[in-house]
């Protein structure tokens, strides 16, 4: 019984309400156990023989066994005075001689014996059984105690009546409460594994109890229990579940823990909801969390002609457009202003030189050719200042396009999900999400629930680990508390958090119901605050990371230009040089070959000039015969 009472008061399970205990101790006995909880508002009831708290002398026996003892003593003893009144002498003498006699004698006289004793009414019926007899029912509470009522026993043949009787409980302590005091004992805290509030360790498989164990809530109850002096051991909820209202009325997770009387408190993101609080008390919130979308950042397009990004197709055409219209105009204008000057023939630039000179001031290069009457002076400045308007904001852009990371997703709001049916998503089974979503009125969140439940139930997940695993997986959203999400995108840069976030609800920790130390654990709750140390707690789990926050639009987040952006201008320099090299190859041979043609030309003439030659040398006498 002592050890019992002993893990009850571990658990928590020795306050009121909603506990109660009731002990049969036909002796009185268990007083002795019950002087250990003197500090404890419980309510105690005890079925007992004997009065409780009867002062009964058992010179060391037990003190049912002593008061049976002597109540049978007094009936054999009432018995055989009854005989010997009622047998005259004689006959009282030859009974004694006549044991079988005497033996049926005493057994009607204490049948017909009415007479109570130590242990009440000794009555007996036909048969030789006690009948009519009462256990008195005791409450103890705390340092009081008192007579609760009567358990009667009617004994008649085939019916077996019992009969409670209750007095008047006006001097009841109604509505006085003594706090259950947790210093000095050991608290059985139940958790559930969601990162950064409980987490194992690497070498969890090395360590025992509660050294197994990291994160926020664990460092939250190392604090508490500090501040209120009691030491506590630390479980992991068997299911692996927050707590929900199952089909026939119980609860699973860990408000089915509490609710069991297994655990004395539940530290854990368990969010506050009314259904919940029907079932177990909570107490102040010790962090605020909203709901939240968690999805996987999409992949990134890069292209080796990146650089062509900071202006659009139809401004790069228009550019060429107005190169090739101004090179012709400005020639047009410089032809004719040298020929009204100076004449035709004293043209100082060509089309070729006109288009060199307006390539290269697009390009802040120098050219050898410059305009040199006055309207081609002044279309020159207007290019110049197109020039330097283009290149500057070709620049500025290029700049942002090449080193900002920028996100595009084609889901920017918790109803963009609503509108479309491509991504799936979902949250975990038996969570405070999932019952918000099941009983929310607004419509785009009912008509995400019915698709979640009804239309695709694959995407609702068991838990946490397995929501995050179908995130990376790619076309998933998942919902879940703003704290973890957060979390989770500053472990893994993989993923990022789609806002708004909704639904702001509190985490606080949960008790037995009508648990009075509640009271005590907000006001450690609330002095941690007042100290600042839950922001302390919050600033080392959540302000650690090192990935970017891809939520923040500020241009201070550039990365740094990898080959894959600015390949293409590579493979413009590289095109360049083929160019030029078969450009060159191509005049080389030109010319070769004009010079080829040129020497056979040349070669030829001065072979006809040897064939006149020779005739007009030849000897006069052969010209004398051939004539």
């Amino acid at each position: 019984m002592l050890k019992i009472c002993l893990q009850a008061r571990d658990l928590a399970m020795l306050s009121t309400p909603p506990y109660g205990w009731i002990f049969y101790d036909p002796g009185d006995e268990i007083k002795y156990v019950f002087r250990l909880y003197d500090d404890i508002f419980c309510n105690f009831t005890v079925l007992t023989l004997l009065p409780y708290n009867f002062t009964l002398e058992s010179y060391g026996y037990s003190r049912l066994e002593f008061a049976l003892s002597s109540d049978a003593l007094r009936l054999v003893t009432t018995a055989y005075k009854v005989i010997g009144e009622s047998v005259p002498g004689e006959r009282h003498t030859s009974l004694k001689n006549d044991t079988m006699s005497m033996r049926d004698l005493l057994n009607r006289a204490i049948k017909n014996n009415n007479g109570s004793g130590l242990t009440g009414i000794t009555e007996f019926n036909e048969n030789g059984r006690r009948n009519n007899f009462s256990l008195m029912l005791t409450s103890v509470t705390g340092t009081d105690s008192y007579l609760r009522g009567h358990w009667y026993h009617d004994y008649e043949p085939y019916v077996l009546k019992k009969q409670l009787q209750f007095y008047d409980e006006s001097h009841h302590l109604n509505g006085t409460s003594t706090p259950f005091p947790l210093k000095g004992r050991t608290a059985q805290v139940v958790m559930i594994e969601e990162k950064p509030f409980t987490m194992l360790k690497r070498d969890h498989m090395l360590l025992r109890g509660n050294n197994r164990f990291e994160g926020f809530a664990v460092e939250l109850i190392k604090d508490i229990s500090k501040m209120l002096e009691f030491d506590y051991e630390i479980y992991l909820v068997n299911d692996g579940k927050f707590g929900n209202k199952m089909a026939n009325g119980e609860w699973n997770g860990m408000i089915g823990e509490l609710l069991a009387g297994n655990a004395t408190m539940s530290v854990a993101p368990l969010s506050i909801n009314a259904e919940r609080e029907e079932a177990i008390d909570f107490t102040k919130p010790f962090k605020t969390r909203y709901i939240s979308v968690l999805m996987k950042i999409p992949t990134r397009e890069t292209s080796y002609f990146e650089f062509l990004n900071p202006l659009s197709p139809i401004v790069w055409i228009c550019t060429l457009c107005a190169f090739v219209i101004v090179s012709i105009i400005l020639y047009a204008l410089e032809r004719v202003g040298r020929s009204k000057t100076e004449g035709a023939d004293s043209l100082g630039i060509t089309v070729r030189e006109s288009f060199w000179f307006i390539f290269g001031s697009l390009l802040q290069g120098n050219t050898d050719s410059t305009p040199s009457t006055i309207p081609g002076r002044i279309l020159t400045s207007a290019w110049w200042f197109f020039a330097l308007i283009l290149i500057s904001s070709y620049t500025a852009n290029l700049a942002a396009f090449l080193t900002v990371k920028k996100i595009n997703t084609p889901i920017k709001s918790v109803t963009d999900l609503a509108q479309q049916t491509k991504i799936k998503y979902g949250t975990v089974k038996d969570s405070g999400i999932m019952s918000f979503f099941k009983n929310t009125n607004i419509e785009h969140f009912s008509k995400m629930w019915a698709q979640m439940s009804e239309i695709d139930p694959d995407s609702m997940v068991h838990n946490t680990t397995e929501g995050f695993k179908k995130v990376k997986d790619g076309n998933y959203a998942f919902f879940w508390d703003t704290t973890v999400n957060k979390y989770q995108t500053i472990i893994d840069c993989e993923v990022m958090e789609i806002g708004p976030p909704f639904d702001p609800k509190g985490f606080g920790i949960g008790v037995p119901p009508g648990a009075t130390y509640k009271e005590e654990l907000s006001m450690a709750i609330l002095r941690l605050s007042d100290r600042g140390r839950l922001h302390e707690l919050e600033t080392e789990w959540w302000d650690r990371g090192t990935c970017p926050d891809l939520s923040k639009t500020s241009t201070d987040e550039t990365a740094s230009l990898q080959i894959e952006n600015v390949a293409g201008v590579f493979f413009i320099l590289v095109g360049g040089i083929i160019i030029a090299a078969i450009v060159c190859l191509g005049e080389y041979f030109a010319n070769a070959m004009i010079k080829a043609s040129k020497l056979a030309k040349g070669k030829k003439v001065n072979d006809k000039t040897k064939d006149k030659y020779s005739v007009a040398v030849q000897d006069p006498g052969e010209k004398d015969s051939f004539i």
